[in-house]
């Protein structure tokens, strides 16, 4: 009984911050539950965007990163100090979409195709859905109150990219019919390459309110 009663007592005397933050995941907030001296739990989310022009297997693309997640984290604060291991999960929509550049021509697999012909090529990249997260982080302890700045620094596993891509030519009669296998071709070898997405690199900073 008095077991349960000193439980109850340490739920209610659980403290609760909230954290604005600024991080690779996008703008988001974060709320937090001191669970005893040692450990916490955490629910974030993010959502944000970053436009960037790069070049895959030939390809200038117009690439947008769309960012939205939201993860549920266990923090372990050894020694009860600031500094804290995390581990936990997030439910991944991050995407990016991409569109070519316009040009007189697009070389697809190594051939040369007029624009005209075959259009703009349109696609986008996704990740899994849910997504283990490991980091360590610094701020923020169950036990505290008021104000502080937080910092966390990790690794989301995404899993293996998945790209998808379609061209969208103005006359389907013109398009040689090497194009579409060559697309894919084109479209395998660029999810090969972009292979080392499946690791995002986490690091945030916030301003913790504690109660």
């Amino acid at each position: 009984m008095a077991t349960v009663a000193l439980a109850a007592s340490n739920l209610i005397a659980a403290s609760v911050a909230v954290t604005p933050e600024i991080a690779t995941l996008g703008f988001g907030a974060s709320v937090g539950i001191g669970l005893t001296p040692m450990f916490g739990v955490r629910v974030a989310g993010h959502t944000g965007s970053y436009s960037h022009n790069l070049k895959k297997e030939n390809i200038d693309y117009n690439g947008k990163l769309k960012l939205n997640n939201v993860g549920a984290l266990l923090d372990l604060y050894p020694g009860g100090s600031g500094f804290r291991l995390s581990g936990g999960a997030f439910s991944n929509s991050d995407k990016i979409d991409l569109t070519s550049k316009p040009g007189g021509t697009i070389t697809v697999n190594g051939v040369a195709y007029p624009s005209a012909a075959v259009g703009n090529i349109t696609g986008d990249v996704k990740f899994d859905k849910t997504s283990p997260y490991l980091g360590i982080g610094w701020g923020g302890k169950p036990s505290g109150r008021g104000f502080g700045l937080t910092f966390d620094l990790g690794v989301l596993y995404q899993g293996s990219p998945k790209l998808r891509v379609q061209a969208n030519p103005t006359n389907p009669a013109l398009v040689p019919p090497s194009f579409y296998a060559n697309l894919e071709a084109e479209r395998a070898k660029t999810e090969h390459d972009i292979r080392s997405y499946r690791y995002y690199p986490v690091v945030g900073i916030g301003f913790s309110i504690g109660f």
